[in-house]
């Protein structure tokens, strides 16, 4: 095997076993922002709103710790990664908002399905927007 298709294959290795990282890191994430935004609407009366507000700040701050030292293992500068994080999650949480406000005002569905279906936009807009910008190697 030459070179170049060693060195494609490692990436393609590489790239897979952190893309799946990533999907792990997603997962528990979702299972505790999601947690964290049920308890809070149905066991302690907290409005959707505020509900999911709150529960998106949990998920980020879990979330970056978990994709810088797990996912990404990443050297970065950590101040630079943090700021990008941020501009990330707040690009990709106002539109998961707007859909969830759309879904549930105008669309009348019901808050809890709007919530999981917001959280998938969410999702895919922050791993483009994280995989290519805040950890990318330099």
């Amino acid at each position: 095997m030459n070179k170049s298709k060693t060195g494609y294959i490692s990436r393609w290795k590489g790239n897979f076993r952190q893309f799946l990282k990533y999907g792990i890191v997603g997962v528990l994430n979702t299972l505790i922002t999601l947690s964290a935004i049920f308890i809070l609407m149905e066991l302690l009366g907290v409005h959707y709103i505020a509900a999911n507000a709150i529960g998106y700040i949990i998920g980020f701050v879990n979330s970056f710790i978990l994709n810088k030292i797990w996912t990404f293992e990443s050297k970065g500068n950590p101040s630079k990664e943090i700021l990008y994080f941020v501009l990330i999650f707040l690009i990709s949480y106002a539109i998961q908002f707007l859909m969830l406000i759309l879904m549930k005002e105008v669309l009348d569905i019901s808050a809890e399905i709007s919530q999981v279906i917001a959280m998938m936009l969410y999702t895919v807009i922050s791993f483009i927007g994280n995989k290519s910008l805040t950890f990318r190697k330099e």
